[in-house]
């Protein structure tokens, strides 16, 4: 029975140690901003990182996002298009249902006088 007993305990101590490795990659809200709190004040990334148990690489993109975007949730890439380019972007998609996107996205870029994104400017070219 105690070789059962050390087992278990055993299997437990993995389960545990997986779950915290897989938490060392995700902050939740109230931890990012108690980082950017941290790191505002002045303590170094690693320290952060270690005082909340995630990788050093998590508080430097949290951080780069934070001065990027004054934000701390999400991290996808940053909006290109202003709500005054959506709006006409709806505008344009409903007179012109046949559109494509990148048809509208190059229109866009005419109207508005500068590219959208990279990979239009090179086929408008």
């Amino acid at each position: 029975m105690l070789q059962f007993a050390s087992s278990d305990s055993s299997a437990e101590s993995e389960i545990a140690k997986v779950e915290s490795m897989s938490s060392r990659n995700h902050l939740h809200d109230e931890m990012r901003w108690r980082a950017v709190g941290m790191l505002q004040a002045g303590a170094r990334q690693s320290a952060v990182a270690r005082e909340l148990n995630v990788h050093r690489s998590v508080i430097h993109r949290l951080w780069n996002h934070y001065q990027r975007d004054q934000n701390t949730s999400g991290t996808g890439s940053r909006r290109i298009t202003t709500t005054e380019d959506d709006r006409y972007l709806l505008q344009c998609a409903r007179r012109r249902r046949t559109l494509t996107a990148r048809q509208l996205a190059l229109q866009l870029s005419a109207a508005a006088g500068r590219p959208i994104s990279r990979h239009l400017c090179r086929a408008a070219a």
